[in-house]
């Protein structure tokens, strides 16, 4: 049967993709049945939870191990920080790092192809609340799987820098920050309205949109204090947070970060 993807992928390259790229669930899926191994054909699988010691937990494992320090060693600090673990497949002497959407709760290193764990990931129907934001508009919402089920956006002015001097320019930006700081209550209200009759359970929380404003929005709304546990890193890349592009953050949720090398 052909796959639903399959000529949209192909289209893509697949299969010959650059060295580090982000790519959706259903696509990386389908990479993965078109690399599984035959029997004869050497292989292994490496599964490292967030947080793990990963020299300590290699060096414990011998001489498959070693090699495996040697090829993560090759991206330096790109995988070292992940919260959500690592997940590393090899297929003679092709092998990928990937890192997946969302934590991996399996650890092991085996001599063999194992990538039922990381489907099962891309599968799990979490509930997952989104903040988006860029000064100007939001996006506050709560999806499960990759369903939309709650959200609310809206947009709130906010000037464009000033550069010309004197004090008409400290007046534009005593009230440029003014509107910032009324954006931020505002969407900490909006937030706790959207995510309020969720908070239990969601499983995780991500942010997207411009990192300082992010980080700003953080600073003003003591309420997202108690998703902090449940916050992932990665950030999410929207430009223009609208109704429109809540159809595909669904999707984009389930992104995982690959890295491909040779064995």
């Amino acid at each position: 049967m052909r796959h639903p993807y399959r000529g949209r992928l192909l289209g893509y390259n697949l299969l010959h993709m650059p060295p580090q790229h982000t790519i959706g669930k259903a696509a990386l899926e389908w990479l993965l049945a078109q690399r599984e191994p035959p029997p004869d054909l050497q292989a292994s699988s490496l599964y490292l939870k967030p947080g793990t010691d990963i020299n300590t937990f290699l060096e414990r494992a011998g001489p498959a191990g070693g090699a495996w320090q040697e090829r993560l060693s090759r991206l330096g600090d790109a995988a070292q920080g992940s919260d959500t673990g690592i997940v590393g497949l090899r297929a003679g002497d092709w092998a990928a790092v990937i890192i997946p959407p969302f934590p991996i709760d399996h650890e092991g290193l085996t001599p063999t192809w194992e990538h039922g764990p990381l489907l099962a990931v891309l599968a799990a129907r979490y509930t997952v609340g989104v903040v988006l934001l860029r000064l100007g508009r939001y996006s506050v919402a709560v999806y499960q799987g990759e369903e939309l089920v709650s959200s609310k956006t809206d947009s709130r002015l906010v000037h464009a820098r000033h550069h010309k001097g004197g004090s008409s320019s400290a007046r534009f930006q005593r009230r440029r920050r003014d509107e910032i700081h009324h954006l931020y209550t505002k969407v900490c209200e909006v937030a706790r309205e959207q995510l309020g009759p969720w908070a239990r359970q969601l499983d995780f929380l991500m942010l997207g949109g411009e990192r300082l404003t992010l980080l700003g929005f953080l600073k003003t709304c003591d309420y997202m204090e108690q998703f902090r546990g449940r916050m992932l890193d990665r950030r999410l890349n929207v430009r223009d947070p609208k109704r429109d592009t809540l159809e595909h953050v669904g999707e984009m949720l389930r992104e995982s970060r690959v890295y491909h090398m040779e064995w």
